[in-house]
């Protein structure tokens, strides 16, 4: 009892000193994590960086989780965490959208709006195309899980891909060309016989 006693103590004042540690806490966590060239622990960073980036954890998880639903039951046997995978990556997501630049300048019910509906949108349309993917594939949980990670992967990059291109055409760094396709095109190179 006496030994249960002094950990109660000894929590309890860690828990009273919290105040006066915390700063030294993150500070020492800042020196570590400037040693492997990660963002410091600031507000903005945690929001905008570390977030997003548990949220990609999540997506990929949540690809295993569809792709190979055995294998999340035997991880965690007591509970289906799909939905919180789920809310985690598109909250990771929708964060990511809201920090980019070329949206920086929209009034702030219109940012949240779609950084919400890309946070939803990410997710929700990676799970159908992974139950497709999975019906496609069977039985077989070790091609299926491979699948889920990499398409996943492979969307990621899209999107990455995509939000720099625009946010380079945003920034005026991309022009674009200078023929440009239009309906009403005489070129014959655009023409199409119906």
């Amino acid at each position: 009892m006496e030994y249960l006693d002094r950990i109660y103590r000894s929590v309890r004042g860690q828990i009273c000193n919290l105040p006066v540690s915390l700063p030294k806490t993150i500070e020492y966590v800042n020196k570590s994590v400037n040693k492997v060239r990660l963002p410091p622990f600031t507000k903005d960073n945690v929001l905008y960086y570390y977030l997003p980036l548990q949220g990609l954890v999540s997506y990929t998880t949540l690809s295993i989780s569809v792709m190979n639903p055995h294998l999340m039951v035997r991880l965690f046997p007591r509970r289906d965490i799909t939905d919180v995978l789920f809310l985690t990556a598109g909250g990771g997501a929708g964060l990511w959208l809201w920090a980019r630049p070329h949206i920086a300048a929209a009034a702030p019910a219109r940012r949240f709006s779609w950084a919400f509906l890309g946070g939803c949108l990410w997710p929700l349309g990676s799970i159908f195309l992974w139950a497709i993917l999975r019906s496609s594939v069977g039985q077989r949980p070790i091609i299926g899980t491979i699948l889920g990670v990499t398409t996943g992967a492979m969307l990621t990059n899209i999107a990455l891909d995509y939000f720099h291109y625009v946010e380079l055409m945003f920034c005026g760094e991309v022009h674009l060309p200078e023929e440009t396709y239009t309906p009403n095109s005489d070129d014959e190179k655009y023409d199409i016989d119906i």
